[in-house]
């Protein structure tokens, strides 16, 4: 699907279309979190220190956290949505996160559907569209490994200081 908004509307109306289905579908994974599993995954949250930790990173800088998960495609798309449904993330913080994480995925995507489509032309689309399709993936994978990191070093920050705070 996310290929097809490139092939058929462009790389940027293809990407424009495609971020706002995964937005509302995150909405959906969203208010399952928030109104139907919350008390369950309260549970969990309290119980592991690092969900925890996670927990406090998200208190200080949401929008940042959510951004940094929805980038890499690393973290499971729906159980984001429900963990982040279950915490003390605002629903304006998700949806903004959201967007702006995944907008960059969106562009790639819809990039790699043009692309996709200009090879299966009668021209064949030339090494151009290989060498888009190869940069489009290789932009993934450096994002994602640069989104975890970055998510990674925030989580551990937060659980030093509940550490700390507890001493």
């Amino acid at each position: 699907m996310n290929f097809a908004a490139g092939m058929l509307f462009g790389i940027l109306p293809g990407a424009a279309i495609m971020n706002v289905g995964c937005v509302v579908g995150s909405m959906a994974n969203f208010f399952i979190g928030r109104y139907v599993a919350r008390e369950w995954a309260r549970k969990r949250l309290q119980e592991s220190p690092t969900l925890s930790a996670l927990e406090a990173a998200l208190q200080k800088r949401a929008v940042f956290i959510i951004t940094l998960a929805r980038l890499s495609p690393v973290f499971p798309f729906a159980m984001v949505g429900y963990a982040l449904g279950a915490s003390a993330v605002t629903m304006r913080d998700f949806a903004v996160g959201t967007a702006v994480g995944l907008f960059p995925g969106c562009i790639l995507y819809s990039w790699i559907g043009v692309s996709m489509k200009d090879m299966s032309s009668k021209e064949g689309g030339g090494a151009g569209s290989w060498i888009s399709i190869m940069i489009s993936v290789a932009s993934t994978i450096a994002i994602s490994i640069y989104a975890k990191r970055v998510y990674d070093d925030a989580v551990k920050d937060s659980s030093r200081t509940a550490v700390n705070k507890r001493v």
